[in-house]
């Protein structure tokens, strides 16, 4: 029986590929829990709103844009970030898409609805609104508007 040393080119392989894989595999593993929010281009039609969150909760305050369908449909916007911090306050960008039947979420439960529809804002406003969303100790959202025509049904 002939007694060979071991393949050390194979170990050597093995660990140069796991540790190439390394850094792209943490990458993803950030991005899909939300700790790293990547930034999706912006498709023709779309704005960015720029919207203060003050959030009074001791929980994060959670945002979204999505389809309006009473409760939370799927997703068709970006909040950046995506959460405020409690006791926090943060300017978050909002890439919200043309038309109707989306709108913003905050802390989206299956029996709340939304907190600002497309509609309530005027057609092609962008950049910083004049809009200011606060959430309360208990976790309920609300926003502040301008009371001109053209928001929130004026």
């Amino acid at each position: 029986m002939t007694l060979r040393p071991p393949d050390r080119a194979r170990g050597f392989r093995a660990r140069w590929f796991a540790l190439a894989c390394l850094p792209a595999a943490m990458l993803a593993s950030l991005a899909a829990c939300g700790v790293l929010d990547v930034a999706q281009p912006l498709q023709p039609g779309d704005r960015v709103w720029v919207i203060t969150v003050t959030n009074d909760a001791a929980l994060p305050a959670v945002l979204s844009v999505a389809e309006d369908t009473g409760a939370q449909g799927r997703i068709v916007g970006t909040a950046d970030p995506p959460r405020v911090a409690p006791g926090a306050s943060a300017e978050v960008r909002f890439t919200v898409p043309p038309g109707t039947g989306w709108a913003i979420f905050v802390n989206p439960v299956p029996d709340t609805g939304p907190l600002i529809l497309a509609s309530d804002v005027p057609d092609g406003a962008s950049g910083a609104l004049p809009l200011d969303i606060h959430v309360a100790r208990d976790g309920s959202p609300s926003v502040t508007a301008p009371g001109e025509p053209g928001w929130f049904g004026n």
